[in-house]
């Protein structure tokens, strides 16, 4: 049994896919699964047990299956070839890619969903199209790639936070000097650390942290590759973020969460798993003390 799923979008979206995912690998156990997605995606995935192998989306020939009637790469086009069960999680609302599919020679069932609108948690949304073969949920963290191994855990003299103040989107963003003033009202009740993450969209997150924030036994990381990052995130006690990448990929890591959500549902858009927690008040940002009180409740838990 070999089985292919087409995922796009950007790493909170690949993410959600995982449980969906990783209902197949239960389901069937000694299948070859692989993935076509984004490169840096793929390599928090790949390994024994996981996903066998992911080719890149971005890998040239595979944008001529989104034109009609065009000329279809033929490397792609063999490649679709090999699998018994096709998943695509594009957005395909004319079947362009479909149709393509069929006329490259594409083998076995291809089933096509859209990853778009959700009506309840996204994550059980994605796995909808697989009922039909009985699959259902599955843990994601059985995904875990040979990349993603656990260091030791390490002593610590404090408390270890992560905290992203970002996301892909700036309306989901609380504004920094919020952030650091609360910070200020959590060092006063508790002694901790902070590792502040950044992203592309973080480029000049460390020069906007007061030294204080980023010196000592805190510290500012930025742009470091996923295996590394997911890595920190789960060698930590908590982690602060919004609604983001690297908030689905801290919820995957299995370190406690707490995550702001303003604009966005959560219902919707948060990470599975225990270990997640969200605020959220009907697209309000936390007033003054506010989000200090709720995460004092959240490590006390």
């Amino acid at each position: 049994m070999k089985i292919l799923v087409l995922r796009g979008g950007a790493l909170g979206d690949f993410l959600l896919t995982l449980p969906a995912v990783a209902g197949l690998r239960e389901k069937w156990p000694d299948a070859e699964i692989e993935i076509v997605t984004a490169r840096k995606y793929g390599e928090l995935v790949v390994g024994p047990g996981a996903i066998h192998a992911v080719r890149p989306m971005d890998q040239p020939g595979l944008a001529s299956f989104y034109a009609k009637g065009g000329n279809l790469d033929p490397e792609w086009a063999d490649y679709f070839t090999e699998f018994d069960l096709t998943i695509s999680y594009l957005f395909d609302p004319d079947e362009i890619f479909f149709d393509n599919w069929k006329r490259a020679g594409g083998t076995g069932e291809f089933v096509s969903h859209d990853p778009r609108n959700p009506k309840e948690a996204a994550w059980k949304h994605l796995a909808q199209p697989l009922k039909r073969w009985g699959v259902d949920v599955g843990d994601a963290r059985r995904l875990w790639g040979e990349k993603l191994k656990p260091l030791p855990r390490e002593d610590k003299e404090v408390s270890s936070w992560v905290i992203h103040p970002g996301s892909g989107g700036a309306p989901k963003c609380w504004p920094l000097n919020e952030w650091l003033r609360e910070m200020e009202m959590m060092a006063r009740r508790r002694s901790f650390s902070v590792t502040w993450l950044g992203g592309e969209a973080e480029m000049n997150l460390e020069k906007q942290i007061p030294e204080k924030w980023r010196t000592g036994k805190n510290r500012c990381v930025q742009n470091h590759a996923l295996p590394e990052v997911f890595r920190i995130l789960q060698g930590a006690d908590l982690y602060l973020g919004h609604d983001s990448g690297i908030s689905h990929l801290a919820g995957w890591s299995g370190v406690k969460c707490g995550l702001l959500f303003g604009p966005t549902e959560p219902a919707l858009w948060a990470p599975p798993g225990d270990r997640v927690k969200w605020w959220s008040q009907g697209g309000r940002w936390p007033k003054e003390g506010e989000w200090a009180d709720w995460v004092e409740r959240l490590v006390a838990d």
